[in-house]
Order: structure tokens, then sequence, then C-alpha cells
């Protein structure tokens, strides 16, 4: 059943609904500020970020095939990173100038089901276990700018196997085909083998870390675990914009998460 998520109605037809299974959609979360509050300074530094990004790739003359992936994770939970993925493939789908899958790689606990209202769902876990197919897990909406896959449901043993095997790079495969830009939400790297796993299939890495709680030394070591893979930078999240000397991304500090 389809409807129109309440947090939408009256801010134009970009996001009307979600549409395929699961239960009735609930309301979009208000953190997500590229949707919610589009004109804000918090969505002004997300759009600072998607230009930068692209920006850089463009730069970094990369011949990729398809579509880019992005990954997006940081060094230990409670950084932000469901919310600046997830704000980030929002911010690319509203420029309505890129096709943008977001994927939800936590399949331990991810988040991106409920910040979007999907409701139960299929998702990434049950693609890689052969439950379901890429096309039924996507979340479309409604003109076709942003498709999202929650992560589902799987044993959290079995995650690291899961993004190692082959059925997972063939659906990045695929995601590549199909859509212009690809963001991954990653668990932190710090806590398992999982980034590491996703970190080296993606074309690009940004780390996320909370100013004020995440240690220097942390941070060092989660760049360090992912010796060899393509970090491209790091979004400095809960900080005031004002407060920033350089020009850093920022995100501000009332967008928290649980991740």
């Amino acid at each position: 059943m389809s409807s129109i998520p309440r947090a939408v109605e009256g801010r134009g037809r970009f996001l009307e609904r979600i549409e395929g299974g699961g239960e009735e959609t609930s309301s979009v979360d208000a953190r997500l500020v590229a949707l919610t509050a589009p004109m804000g300074a918090a969505a002004e530094q997300y759009r600072m970020l998607l230009h930068r990004l692209r920006h850089l790739r463009a730069l970094r003359g990369e011949a990729i095939q398809g579509g880019t992936v992005v990954a997006v994770t940081s060094a230990v939970r409670g950084e932000g990173v469901s919310l600046t993925t997830a704000n980030l493939a929002l911010t690319a789908a509203r420029s309505r100038d890129a096709r943008v899958a977001l994927v939800d790689c936590d399949l331990r606990r991810g988040g991106l089901a409920q910040l979007f209202g999907m409701g139960a769902r299929a998702g990434l876990a049950e693609v890689l276990t052969g439950k379901t197919e890429v096309g039924e897990a996507l979340g479309r909406y409604h003109e076709g700018h942003l498709a999202v896959i929650a992560a589902g449901r799987a044993p959290g043993a079995e995650s690291a196997s899961l993004l190692a095997s082959t059925r997972f790079s063939q659906t990045l495969s695929l995601l590549r085909t199909l859509f212009d830009e690809i963001y991954l939400d990653v668990p932190p790297a710090l806590a398992t083998a999982d980034a590491q796993v996703v970190a080296y299939k993606a074309d690009g890495i940004v780390m996320v870390a909370r100013a004020g709680g995440t240690p220097r030394e942390q941070v060092a070591a989660a760049v360090r675990s992912l010796q060899g893979a393509p970090v491209w930078g790091l979004v400095l999240n809960g900080v005031e914009p004002s407060r920033v000397p350089s020009p850093l991304p920022v995100v501000k500090g009332q967008l928290t998460s649980g991740k």
C-alpha cells in the first residue's frame, strides 16, 4: 500500500510516496533536512558536501564504469552516519541531474527504513541471501530520482560474509547500470569487519566524525583500518558552521543519529 508521507505533504511533488511492498508508510524523519527544510543552513551544508564530492571525482579523473559508489562510514557508532548518508543522497536526488540509489549496508543495526518511514520490507539482507530480487527490495520514490534499499533482516554474525559475497558485488554492479550515484550507509570501521569489506568495493569513502566527541586517535585508527581503500575525506558532524574556521563540510549540531 502506498501513501504520501505526512512530513512531505505541502512540500511539492518531489517525493510523493514510497511505492512497493511493506506496511503503510509513517512520517519521514524531520532530520532529513534535505527534504523537510531544504532552504535551511543544514541543507545548504549537504549541498556543499555533494558538490565537493562531485568536484573531487572530476579532479581525480577516474574512469569509473557506470554509476559512482560512495561509502559513508565512521570510527564508532553515534557519529551520524545514517543521517549524513540519507541527506547526501536526498540532496543528490533533488538536484534532478542524477539517478540516485541509497543502500543500507548496516545489516546488524540498519536505520534507513525508520528514517524514511518505509515500514517492514525486504532489504539488502534478503537480496544477498537470495530471498528477493533487487527490484523488489528498492523503495522507489514517485518521480524516480531516488531509490532506497533498506538493510532487511540478517543474523549479525553473517553480515560480513554476506557483504563479502559475490552476490553483493553483483548487486553493486547492477546498481551501477541503473543509477548515476550510489550511496552506501556502512557500519563503523572499528566496530566490525563489515566496513573493511565494503570499503574496497566503493569508488570513494567518506568518514564522519562528531566534533567534540570522537577522539582524533579513533579517527586515525579507522582510516588506517581502511588502508588501501580510497578515503576521499572527512565530514565533521555536530558543529555550528559559524564556528568552523576552514571550509570543511559540516552539519548543524541538532542533527544527531543513533549510529
